[in-house]
């Protein structure tokens, strides 16, 4: 049985801020909103779950066997698809044919030098390349408990004065962000990726350590994580064909 998706189940640990849209400012009120849905709940948009997991998997690329295997993947996709597009060029017979090919064979070269296990979220320039595709993580049912969370933190503001040492001011800053235990579930697709050489399983694995690398406290999601925000944890379940 072949992955085609992984299922995520998302635990708040600390408060949770992700910046949502600005909203009139009160004064004495709240100055920085979680982001929220139509409802009003909290989610987690797939784009700042992707942008976490992505970073994290430019970290293992260094040294991980599988980021290995699945860059030499990519490398062969995109030798494949480049002889494809030249060999159409070729049936074209355009006046222009020698530009044509000079301009693919450059924009392949530049894409198979810089391939990675990053290309897992995309290749820049190319569509309809194998990918994983994420949802964003919808709140579990709480009840009657509030997922929000009250929190002020300090903004340091330095100010300069030509004529004086600089006064260095904290400015209280309230936060409403996801509190601690509050849950949510996503899922990461498997877009094409019966196409690389690469077995779905052995990138599924890759990603699957990847994900973990939350649970040790050290990556996290959202903003402001050098002030404690952030911290989750992570279950991950397979569905197969």
């Amino acid at each position: 049985m072949s992955v085609n998706t992984i299922q995520l189940k998302v635990t708040t640990l600390s408060n949770l801020f992700i910046g949502g849209s600005p909203r009139t400012f009160e004064i004495g009120g709240i100055d920085l909103f979680t982001v929220t849905d139509h409802n009003g709940k909290p989610y987690i948009p797939a784009s700042s779950f992707k942008g976490s997991l992505r970073r994290i998997v430019r970290d293992l690329t260094k040294s991980s066997a599988e980021a290995k295997l699945i860059t030499e993947a990519y490398q062969g996709y995109l030798v494949t698809k480049q002889e494809e597009n030249l060999l159409r060029i070729e049936e074209m017979k355009e006046k222009d044919e020698r530009f044509l090919r000079e301009r693919v064979e450059k924009r392949f070269e530049e894409a198979i030098h810089k391939a990675s296990a990053e290309y897992l979220f995309g290749v820049d320039g190319f569509n309809h390349t194998p990918k994983l595709i994420f949802n964003d993580l919808q709140l579990i049912g709480t009840g009657d408990v509030d997922p929000f969370s009250i929190d002020s933190k300090n903004s340091i503001e330095v100010i300069s004065d030509s004529h004086k040492a600089p006064d260095v001011i904290a400015n209280p800053r309230t936060y409403k962000t996801v509190r601690p235990g509050v849950e949510f579930s996503g899922e990461i697709h498997f877009y094409m990726l019966d196409q690389l050489t690469v077995p779905i399983d052995v990138t599924a694995r890759f990603i699957e350590n990847a994900i973990y690398q939350f649970n040790a406290g050290v990556y996290r999601l959202g903003n402001s994580g050098s002030r404690g925000y952030g911290r989750i944890q992570v279950e991950v379940s397979r569905e197969g064909d």
